[in-house]
């Protein structure tokens, strides 16, 4: 298993390799420790346990690439190993999102705070390794600005079982396409219908996320909210599309997304939602129903 860490503070490769050893519950004389850009000729190549170490500029102070055999019985999770790391080390450690590259970061610190950091690296031949903002205060980051990441609510997970169920509603009825009464759905059709899944999708993501109480993040960038409301928008035009077996269908799962949406959000008579837009209103020139509603409590206040 690989695991790429970045360190805050610099660390000794002796430190390094007794807590690697301990991590892995493997001899230290299994573990290599090694600068990336130093003598490779005194490398045990044979260990069980590797770790090349790169100097790099920014706020942090080392990359760590770290590979334990598959003959390691104990390969702990990137978490559960970050934390553990940290703990011994007595610096934060960042490993990677596992949702997405494009979203933030985690850190842990020596102390067992769990958190969101934005690193970012610069394009410089010899790249800048910075932690530009973090969720929560990282004491040893005590400069790095504190706030909400709208990358982390991106990239979350959201269970959609009523798209879903819509997407398996249609195996039955694809074929060639030459059924006489249309009952089958042609290639053209299945495209169509697989676009608007997606913004189904979209749509039955954002009931479930204040179904949840916004969780994990507990909130919910506004900008977000007027971007999904247009995604429903765009679904009356796919409906139009789809021949009307298929329209049927996919009107029986958009209610229920629809009533859903109801039941989660009240009335919006302020209209905060939709006179915040960013595009200008048209006179007065209303939108849809599900423009005029809003959660309660609105989960932006807290950004």
């Amino acid at each position: 298993m690989t695991y790429n860490l970045f360190l805050v503070d610099s660390c000794d490769p002796g430190v390094m390799a007794e807590a690697l050893a301990a991590a892995f519950r493997v001899p230290v004389r299994e573990v290599d420790v090694a600068d990336a850009d130093g003598d490779q000729d005194d490398r045990n190549w044979e260990a069980l346990v590797s770790c090349e170490y790169s100097h790099v500029p920014g706020n942090v102070s080392l990359s760590l690439d770290i590979y334990a055999q598959d003959s390691v019985g104990q390969q702990p999770p990137e978490s559960e190993f970050s934390a553990a790391f940290a703990r011994r080390l007595g610096t934060p450690v960042l490993y990677p999102p596992q949702e997405s590259a494009m979203s933030a970061h985690w850190l842990v610190t020596p102390e067992g705070l769990t958190t969101r950091a934005r690193l970012s690296e610069s394009d410089d031949d010899e790249p800048t390794f910075t932690v530009t903002a973090v969720e929560a205060l990282v004491d040893r980051l005590p400069d790095v600005p504190v706030m909400h990441l709208p990358e982390v609510v991106r990239e979350q997970k959201i269970a959609t079982p009523l798209a879903d169920s819509f997407a398996e509603s249609l195996q039955p009825l694809k074929g060639d396409g030459n059924a006489a009464d249309g009952s089958t759905v042609t290639a053209e059709v299945a495209e169509v219908a697989r676009i608007a899944k997606s913004y189904l999708g979209a749509w039955e993501k954002l009931s479930r996320r204040a179904a949840s109480n916004w969780e994990p993040s507990g909130w919910y960038p506004v900008e977000f909210y007027r971007e999904v409301l247009g995604y429903r928008d765009d679904i009356e035009g796919y409906l139009r599309q789809l021949p009307e077996n298929v329209a049927a269908l996919y009107k029986r799962y958009l209610d229920k997304v629809d009533s859903l949406y109801q039941e989660l959000t009240v009335d919006d008579e302020e209209h905060v939602v939709v006179d915040g837009r960013n595009e200008p209103t048209d006179g007065s020139a209303q939108k849809a129903w599900w423009w005029y509603r809003r959660p309660e409590p609105m989960p932006w206040s807290s950004g």
